[in-house]
């Protein structure tokens, strides 16, 4: 191993001075509650959406609180090739970190996609039942399936890391960094800044590059670098997909429809592709978190629609890439769309693990974006862009709630947050930045699995 690169990558190893990234991820506390349990960590997400960060804040953690010395902290960067030859051999990897002492090692090693078989690897090694805590990170939830998922079985738990929630965004803005609790008495003091924040990351999405990137062509330039890395690196580099073009007319025509029923056979006759190339494509895309799906709840498939899905981009600012547009949202029509893919991830991300996330709609055109689901609805969200000076609901929306009782109604709009009643059932209009501050405190849906 090339020990330059090894202590370059691990200054709190040598003295030397380091740099603890400046925004504080959500999820970093959630992985703090985990590192003294055995389970193996795995942090699986886009390429640049700050997996790397994390792993630094998490040793700064471990640093500031005395749960482990400098010595014990082993950070392993797998995008040097001497670095991911040398933990070939698991021999040498034990000898490395003198595995034998008493104290807990606790190893992170970024990008374990990079190992020919990183399962066998970390498996074989967590099986000796040494005072070692590993913490992994990964690009491609493809790559982490297919290559830990048997071996790491029983011994891991994953968490989806994504870009910057708008909360997490929020941080980076003077004057909205620490906002008080809103409530329906004071939100009016903040709505128009909150707009003003939510219409640009609407814009330029959540990557914290681009957050932290004053100038806006910059940031477009980097958005740019990160989309075509992605298809180099993942699309056709692992995936081995050899018609780019293809793929990335694909992401645009996907782009274009956000929140839209997606017909693949559509969608194939217009690309001139298989059926089944472009249902390949789409999974490529879900699985290195680029796009999330969306099915329809339904309970009588004879008068709901319950086949074509909906898809929304994980990031806004990518979306917008695909479009081509970077013109102010509040002179867009697709603004709406836009609005609803940001929901969308707030929704998937803050959901509780055995709730599941659907859009409703019938054959006859009732519509509502988001339900929240048990076994029965729990929760319905209808996104609105515009202003809404009186609270008001769509006959689909009444249908609904009138169909299935859920417990919580929420209509998203831009200023206005008071709660009116509809029949038997109440019903809260909540400005939609106030509502994306709102995080569940509880186990959230980044805590992919706990086999």
């Amino acid at each position: 191993m090339d020990i330059t690169s090894f202590s370059l990558s691990n200054p709190w190893r040598t003295g030397r001075s380091w740099v603890v990234p400046d925004i504080e991820r959500n999820v970093t506390s959630e992985l703090v509650n985990w590192l003294e349990d055995p389970e193996i960590l795995i942090l699986a997400g886009a390429r640049q959406v700050g997996k790397t960060s994390i792993l630094y804040q998490l040793i700064n953690r471990l640093l500031q609180s005395n749960l482990a010395d400098a010595k014990d902290i082993y950070y392993f960067n797998l995008d040097f090739s001497s670095i991911s030859e040398f933990l070939h051999d698991q021999g040498a990897f034990l000898r490395f970190i003198n595995a034998e002492k008493i104290r807990k090692a606790f190893v992170f090693i970024d990008e374990v996609q990079r190992l020919p078989d990183p399962g066998r690897f970390i498996k074989s090694l967590q099986d000796l039942h040494l005072q070692i805590k590993f913490i992994l990170t990964g690009s491609s939830s493809l790559d982490i399936r297919t290559k830990t998922q048997e071996s790491l079985t029983g011994r891991k738990q994953v968490f989806r890391i994504e870009p910057l929630s708008f909360s997490e965004y929020l941080k980076t803005i003077p004057g909205l960094s620490s906002l008080p609790v809103l409530d329906p008495q004071n939100y009016r003091f903040y709505i128009g800044a909150l707009n003003d924040a939510l219409y640009e990351y609407g814009l330029y999405g959540g990557y914290p590059a681009l957050v932290l990137t004053p100038d806006r062509e910059k940031k477009i330039l980097r958005l740019n670098e990160l989309f075509s890395s992605y298809l180099e690196k993942d699309i056709a580099g692992f995936l081995k997909v050899e018609n780019i073009p293809a793929f990335r007319n694909l992401t645009t025509l996907l782009a274009a429809q956000q929140g839209g029923l997606v017909n693949i056979q559509e969608l194939a006759s217009t690309l001139g592709l298989h059926r089944e190339t472009i249902v390949k494509y789409v999974h490529y895309l879900e699985e290195t978190f680029v796009v999330k799906q969306l099915t329809p709840f339904f309970l009588n498939p004879r008068t709901e629609l319950s086949k074509m899905p909906k898809i929304y981009f994980a990031d806004q600012g990518l979306r917008n890439l695909a479009m081509g547009n970077f013109s102010d949202l509040r002179s867009r029509s697709d603004i709406g769309q836009i609005l609803e893919g940001i929901v969308a991830n707030h929704i998937i991300q803050n959901s509780l693990v055995p709730h599941k996330i659907h859009y409703w709609r019938t054959k006859s055109g009732a519509e509502v974006d988001f339900i929240v689901s048990a076994v029965k609805p729990v929760q319905s969200v209808e996104v609105k862009a515009g202003e809404s000076k009186s609270a008001t609901i769509s006959r689909g929306y009444r249908s609904f709630l009138s169909k299935y009782n859920p417990l919580n109604a929420l209509l998203l709009n831009n200023t206005t947050w008071v709660k009116f009643d509809i029949g038997e059932r109440m019903i809260e209009a909540i400005p939609t930045p106030v509502f994306l501050l709102q995080e569940s405190d509880k186990v959230r849906s980044s805590l992919l699995t706990a086999r």
